[in-house]
């Protein structure tokens, strides 16, 4: 009887351990991975000002003086770029390219900086959606 109890407790410690485990290691809904990842969370305007800010960082000056007005030099570089004009550039940027990483589409987004290189440069980003790791129902 004393082996029975003995062994009930033991895998009760047990089975306690894991479900903290399990729960520390879950991904909360609606939020970004760990801090120490890289990644934060932004809505559509920051994900956009971060990248205008990749762009001067290049050296690549995106808007007029009037800050609504796109400079030749970005709408050269968007359609250098293939997306016609600097408006096409940032269509792209603010729907296109947020439809696919907002897929859960609450216009939240975890975002993270990347190494500037030679062939990245401070207008590329990682993106995932703030669910990515959790499950749909």
């Amino acid at each position: 009887m004393r082996r029975l109890v003995m062994a009930a407790v033991l895998t009760g410690v047990l089975v306690g351990l894991m479900v903290p485990a399990t729960a520390l290691g879950a991904k909360p809904a609606l939020t970004c991975p760990a801090a120490d990842s890289g990644y934060f969370l932004v809505d559509r305007q920051e994900w956009w000002d971060i990248t205008v800010i990749g762009f001067e960082e290049e050296g690549i000056q995106v808007y007029e003086d009037d800050g609504v007005t796109f400079t030749d030099e970005f709408n050269e570089f968007a359609a250098a770029a293939g997306f016609g004009d600097g408006q096409g550039l940032y269509d792209f940027v603010w729907i296109t390219q947020w439809a696919v990483i907002d897929k859960n589409a609450n216009d939240l987004v975890c975002m993270k900086y990347r190494p500037i290189t030679p062939g990245n440069p401070a207008y590329f980003f990682n993106g995932a959606d703030d669910q990515a790791s959790t499950k749909k129902s």
